[in-house]
């Protein structure tokens, strides 16, 4: 049986959502480089994916933490996937900003 992180992983790497350039990194927004960039705004294209991805992250969090009072996504890019979830909780959503709004 495949595990959460492999199924995920695989999936992915179908809609090319993974970059990898070991020899020249990306750099992040927070300064930090690695080899490696996953695209995961790119899973909104895809509805099976859209909804795999919906339906596991909320699983995750149900089984994890329990009833929870509201879904947060960070800017940008993961705010459609935390509303998605948070939606399917039938919660309030957040999101959460690298700095503050002028």
């Amino acid at each position: 049986m495949k595990t959460l992180e492999r199924l995920f992983a695989e999936k992915l790497l179908k809609i090319k959502a993974i970059k990898i350039q070991p020899a020249n990194p990306f750099t992040w927004a927070s300064g930090w480089k690695s080899p490696m960039y996953c695209d995961n705004r790119k899973t909104l294209s895809y509805p099976s994916l859209r909804n795999f991805v919906k339906i596991e992250i909320t699983r995750l969090i149900l089984e994890r933490f329990g009833q929870v009072d509201a879904i947060a996504g960070v800017a940008t890019g993961a705010i459609p996937q935390g509303a998605l979830v948070a939606d399917t909780l039938n919660l309030p959503f957040v999101y959460v900003r690298s700095t503050p709004k002028d």
